[in-house]
């Protein structure tokens, strides 16, 4: 009888603390995805994970980045993953790396521009669509055209150029370029950087007491090798790792 009292008494003080956050997901497969109700991924996958070895549980919401950047400000949400980091960002948001890619920023342009564009000094002359509240590059970030143009959805920037409505429009790997691809040519200029992807705890939610222990752990998974077995289980590229 007394085993029996030991081990309830164990079990019941290793879970008293234990508390379920609100992360967002997203439609970017395969590395997070939204199905038959669950959020989906190498990244969700990773985050379950560490959120369980520290003892809670995450449910996840899907929900447009937009307002996941909205509900982060307050602290609505908990948990933002797989994103790229502004200044504008680093205000209400404490941020973890977990590796970088090299990124191509890609221009695409109308049917009707017979002409070709070399530098963003170049195209400050033309008409640029891109999507409302992403992050394209640190250049992008500051570049000022004479009309720029934000919409909602990639699909909007292609019906745009399709009708002659903007000059050019912005997208890279993170922003559907399979739909300009074939469709439209590309200009010469390519904006080439390292992207760092975070794992951010906003600064007004529940969770950040939790941020110390995240980032440890992001940071061991990193140092043995493991944040890579996750990648490579869904055959996907490596991120490259950030050495502190």
């Amino acid at each position: 009888m007394k085993i029996l009292i030991i081990c309830f008494v164990g079990f019941f003080s290793s879970n008293i603390f234990a508390e379920t956050f609100t992360a967002h997901c997203r439609n970017y497969p395969p590395e997070l995805f939204f199905e038959n109700g669950e959020c989906k991924g190498v990244v969700p996958e990773m985050m379950t994970d560490i959120f369980i070895e520290l003892g809670h549980q995450i449910t996840w919401e899907n929900v447009p980045w937009i307002r996941s950047i909205k509900e982060a400000e307050s602290g609505k949400v908990d948990l933002l993953i797989r994103h790229s980091m502004t200044e504008a960002r680093q205000v209400f948001l404490y941020p973890i790396a977990y590796g970088y890619y090299i990124r191509n920023l890609n221009f695409y342009k109308s049917p009707r521009l017979d002409l070709d564009i070399t530098s963003y000094k170049e195209l400050d002359n033309y008409r640029v669509g891109a999507i409302r509240g992403n992050f394209y590059s640190p250049t992008f970030s500051t570049f000022e055209s004479r009309e720029l143009t934000l919409v909602g959805k990639t699909q909007q920037l292609v019906g745009m150029l399709e009708r002659n409505r903007i000059d050019v429009a912005v997208t890279s790997a993170s922003h559907n370029v399979e739909l300009f691809e074939g469709k439209f040519e590309k200009i010469t200029l390519v904006d080439t950087f390292e992207n760092p992807m975070y794992i951010s705890i906003p600064k007004k939610s529940k969770a950040v007491k939790l941020y110390s222990d995240v980032a440890r752990l992001i940071k061991e998974y990193g140092d043995t090798g493991k944040i890579n077995q996750y990648f490579e289980r869904y055959g996907l590229e490596v991120p490259e790792q950030i050495i502190e």
